[in-house]
C-alpha cells in the first residue's frame, strides 16, 4: 500500500496536480488531492452527490482555500495532517456531524456557517487566524483559540454552545459579535484591550471584558442575564 501511495504521490508532483486550483468532481479528485503534502491552490468541494464521508488526511498546507459547501450527503469531514490554508470554509452543509482538523493552527478565514446538524468539531490550539465564524450549528464546545491578535470574531445561533472561552485575544482589528448561543453562555475576552470596529454581546450569563478600553464604533448589550459587569477604563466608545 505504502508503494501505491508513493507512485501516486510521484505522478501527482509530476503532472503538476498539488500546483493548481481544483474542483471536486468525485472520489478520484480526492485521490489526487491526498497525494499531496502541500497543496498550492484553492481546493472547493461543492454540491458532490453520493460522498458521505471526506477524508484528506495527508496534506499538511493549502495555500489557498479549502471550500466544503451544499454537500447534503456528507456526514463527516477529516484533515487530519492540516496545519496551515489560506482559508478554511464549511458552509451549507445539511448533516455533517463531525469535522475534525485536529492540527490547524493557522488559517486565514475560518467559517464553519450552516451546519445545524454538525456536534463535534475538533481543534487543539489555533494560534493565528484572521476571520474566525461559527454560526448555526449543534456544537457544545469549540477548542483552544490562542491567536492574541485577529480580525473578526463571529459566534452565532450554537445553542448547544455554552463556554466561548477567548481569553489569550488581546485586539482584534475588525468586530466581535456574540448572541443566540447556549442557555446560561459564559463569554470570556478577559485579555482583550483593542477593539478596532464594532462589539456586540447578546443571550450571556456571564460575560468579562474586564480590560477592555477601546472601542472603534458601536459597543452594543442586548437580552444578556448577567448582574454585574466590569470593564476597563473604556475611553472610547459609540
Amino acid at each position: 500500500m505504502k508503494y501505491i501511495l508513493a507512485i501516486t504521490t510521484l505522478a501527482a508532483i509530476a503532472a503538476g496536480a498539488c500546483n493548481k486550483d481544483i474542483t471536486v468532481k468525485g472520489q478520484s479528485d480526492i485521490n489526487t488531492i491526498n497525494a499531496c503534502e502541500k497543496f498550492q491552490g484553492d481546493i472547493v468541494i461543492d454540491g458532490v452527490d453520493g460522498l458521505g464521508a471526506l477524508s484528506i488526511d495527508n496534506v499538511e498546507e493549502i495555500t489557498g482555500d479549502i471550500v466544503i459547501q451544499n454537500m447534503y450527503d456528507l456526514q463527516t469531514v477529516s484533515l487530519g495532517q492540516l496545519t496551515k490554508a489560506g482559508s478554511f470554509k464549511v458552509l451549507n452543509n445539511t448533516n455533517v456531524y463531525k469535522v475534525d482538523i485536529p492540527n490547524l493552527k493557522t488559517v486565514g478565514d475560518f467559517q464553519i456557517i450552516i451546519n445545524p446538524n454538525l456536534k463535534e468539531l475538533t481543534y487543539k490550539n489555533m494560534t493565528s487566524v484572521d476571520n474566525f465564524q461559527i454560526i448555526t450549528s449543534y456544537v457544545s464546545t469549540i477548542g483552544a483559540f490562542t491567536a492574541s491578535k485577529v480580525k473578526n470574531i463571529e459566534v452565532l445561533s450554537n445553542l448547544q454552545l455554552s463556554q466561548l472561552d477567548f481569553h489569550n485575544v488581546k485586539e482584534t482589528t475588525g468586530y466581535i459579535n456574540i448572541a443566540n448561543n447556549g442557555k446560561n453562555a459564559n463569554v470570556t475576552f478577559s485579555s482583550l484591550t483593542t477593539v478596532g470596529g464594532n462589539v456586540s454581546f447578546a443571550d450571556a450569563t456571564v460575560l468579562d471584558i474586564s480590560k477592555l478600553s477601546s472601542i472603534a464604533d458601536d459597543f452594543s448589550l442586548y437580552t444578556n442575564s448577567f448582574k454585574n459587569l466590569t470593564i476597563g477604563a473604556l475611553s472610547d466608545a459609540q
